[in-house]
């Protein structure tokens, strides 16, 4: 998977797969701070009609909590269809520590610099 580096960030298409069997492609922030998987708007989530599974509590970096809503989303990640997780944040779209585990990152950390990601199992 290839990614992009612009001002200071690392960003990163992912392909979900909808209901209908169509794909939407979204770009996001991989975000090394977040230990989830993956955070969407609620817009990009009503868009993609993503099924609702529970609300929970949230700690943020700053220590406080929060109750966020979690979502059920498929996408495609290193060649294979999987179901995970997506947590509504208004903020912009994050990949989290979760599903980058067992990945490799190689980064050109420089403005326009590629940004690859391989499956390490």
């Amino acid at each position: 998977m290839i990614g992009r580096v612009s001002d200071d960030h690392i960003y990163l298409a992912i392909e979900f797969v909808l209901a209908n069997s169509t794909i939407a492609e979204r770009e996001m922030v991989i975000d090394t701070g977040y230990v989830g998987t993956l955070t969407l708007p609620t817009h990009a989530i009503q868009s993609f009609t993503l099924p609702f599974l529970r609300s929970l509590t949230a700690s943020l970096a700053d220590g406080s909590t929060i109750v966020v809503d979690v979502y059920l989303a498929t996408i495609r990640w290193h060649d294979a269809v999987r179901d995970i997780e997506v947590i509504c944040l208004e903020d912009r779209p994050l990949i989290g520590m979760l599903l980058l585990d067992g990945s490799t990152m190689n980064v050109h950390f420089k403005n326009g610099g590629l940004m690859e990601l391989v499956d390490g199992a």
